[in-house]
This record gives structure tokens, sequence and C-alpha cells, in this order.
């Protein structure tokens, strides 16, 4: 009886295993030995348009009121090493100085003389032969001579400053953008005689969006600018950032900045920056072998069987397909091989 009863249990095992494969769907069975994958999230290229400019620009303006003479540099030349730029006529502050020179002569020969005096004075009245009276009025011419002679040379050093601003001066390397003025032109104290540019370094400026500029302070503020124009790839780093936005873009202005490059620096030079984003609507990439098609229409199938309808939007860049559905989020799970 004991053995009996072991076979019957035996046939009571395998027939509770057959009804429950009998009860699984095959969309169950699928999903237990088929592969998954997870929908990963599409980006798209965003491309953003900037031209470069220098580093750099000055406005240089004239101190002085003269005659010019001379100008050392026209558009586009460079700023030689010694940075003359243009010199103006000083034959009337060089007159002054002359005179002043004179006059700080004079006015030495008469300090001295006064000083003479005084030292005389100062003994005689030590021996009483002489009045304290007559001893401060040599002080007085003394003291006076000085006063006169350090004012005189203060103006003298003054005029002397005014002649070396008789050259119009500008950094050295710098290039021409505008030039204001032609020799036997008068050139009025304040008025603008040249723009200048530093084109050692060129800034490139561009609008952001926030995430554009995360995304580029998180590649290490480094990006690669093309040049559309003639075939070239510099790279570029995050120079300056605005604290501000733009409130009709709604964009943040950032300047990227050139320092080396196989190709001559100027302004105007059209670039291209590549960014690439998150896609705005939603849109994952899925392989190839995960769609199935019915009819016309595509879909993506869940481990559990149930099918999802997507909108096919092309190929990725590594081969596999973009599809975008509101039902499907990055991230989750669907049949390699439904």
């Amino acid at each position: 009886m004991k053995v009996k009863n072991n076979n019957l249990l035996s046939y009571i095992q395998l027939f509770a295993l057959a009804g429950m494969l009998c009860l699984a769907t095959p969309a169950t069975l699928r999903a237990s030995s088929a592969e998954v994958f997870k929908a990963t999230p599409a980006s798209r290229v965003v491309t953003l348009t900037g031209f470069t400019r220098p580093r750099v620009g000055m406005t240089l303006v004239s101190e002085e009121s003269a005659m010019c003479l001379s100008v050392f540099a026209d558009i586009g030349d460079t700023i030689g090493s010694e940075g003359r730029f243009a010199t103006l006529d000083p034959k009337f502050i060089k007159l002054e100085i002359a005179q002043l020179k004179a006059d700080i002569n004079r006015l030495q020969s008469d300090l001295d003389y006064f000083r003479k005096e005084a030292d005389r004075y100062t003994k005689l009245v030590k021996r009483n032969t002489a009045a304290q009276s007559e001893l401060d009025l040599h002080m007085r011419n003394l003291n006076g001579a000085k006063s006169l002679l350090r004012s005189t040379q203060l103006k003298l050093s003054v005029d002397q400053e005014h002649l070396r601003r008789y050259t119009l001066r500008a950094p050295a390397g710098w290039k021409v953008i505008k030039r204001y003025i032609e020799p036997g032109e008068w050139v009025t104290k304040g008025e603008k005689v040249a723009e200048l540019g530093n084109f050692k370094t060129l800034l490139v400026p561009y609008a952001l969006t926030v995430k554009e500029l995360d995304k580029i302070i998180k590649m290490g503020s480094k990006v690669t600018l093309e040049f559309p124009g003639f075939d070239k790839r510099v790279e570029a780093k995050l120079e300056r950032i605005s604290p501000d936005f733009d409130p009709e873009t709604r964009k943040i202005d950032a300047d990227f900045e050139i320092t080396s490059g196989d190709f001559k620096f100027r302004g105007g030079l059209r670039t291209e920056l590549k960014i690439e984003m998150p896609d705005p609507g939603g849109a994952v990439v899925v392989p190839e072998s995960s769609l199935v098609k019915a009819y016309d229409d595509k879909f993506l199938v869940r481990p559990d069987g149930v099918r999802v309808k997507v909108l096919l939007l092309g190929k990725s860049k590594d081969g596999n397909l973009r599809v975008s559905s509101r039902a499907v989020k990055a991230g989750e799970e669907f049949l390699l091989t439904p």
C-alpha cells in the first residue's frame, strides 16, 4: 500500500504542473525567456551661429588740439613696436617749454643771489651790525624765489607731459579698424582719431539657453567651433558669461575665446557651435529589431505582451531608430525581439 500511495502522489504533481502550463499565456512564456532592453533618450544637435570679433577694442582719442602732421598706420595696419599712430604739430608747446626753461635759469640765479644775501645778513645780525628787519626782508625774498622756481618747474613738467601727448600712441600689435584723421587736418582735444582692436585673440559671442550653458560647463567649458566658410575646426573655451539674460530671446550671452588656429585672425568670420541636447519632444532610441509592424503602424512590445504604438522619426547616428510616443518614456523596458 505504501508504494501505491507514492505513485498516486507523483501522478497528482504531474497533473498540477500540466494545469499550470495550460493556464500560462503565450506572452508570459515569451516574456520569461525573451531579451529586453531599456529605451534611451534621443538627442538632437543644436547648431548656433556666431561671428568672430577682437578680444578687446578701443577708441583712440586726441588729448591735445593741434594740426596733424603725420599718420603712421592706415586701416588694417598693425601698430608698430613703438606704438606710434600719429603726431600733432608741437610748435607752440615747444616755444612755451623754451620760455619756461629760460625763466627757470633766471629764477635760479635770483635764488642764488638771495641765498647769499640771507647768509651775509645772518652773520651781521649775530654781530649786532645789522637790523633784524633787514634779515627778515632777505629771508622773505629767498623764500619767494624758491616758491616761484618750484612753481615754474612744475609748469615745465606739465608742458613736457603735454608735449609727449602730441604723439598719439596705441598698444603695439593692435590693428586699425577705422581711421578718422588725415595729415594737415586740425585735431581738437577729445576728438576720436581711430578705432583699434586686439586681434591676437578672438571672441565669438553666442546666446545660449540655461540648459545649453549647463551642458557646455559640464563639458569642461571647452567646445569645438567650425568655420563653414573654409572648412576649419578650432578649439575654443568659455571665456565669460553675462549674469543677466535677454528678455526677448530669454537666452544668456556668452563669449568663447579662440587663442590659436590655422587661419588669419580677423573679425566677421562665421562660426558654428554644435551642441548635442536631449530631444525636447521626449523621443527615445530603440533597436530596429524591437519594432513590430502591423499594417502601416509600428509598435513596441512590453515584457507583459502589451503593444505600444509609436511614431517612427528616423535613424540615429548609431544605426538605431528614433521613435516617439506619449506612452513611452526613457528607461522603460521592451522586448528586444518580439
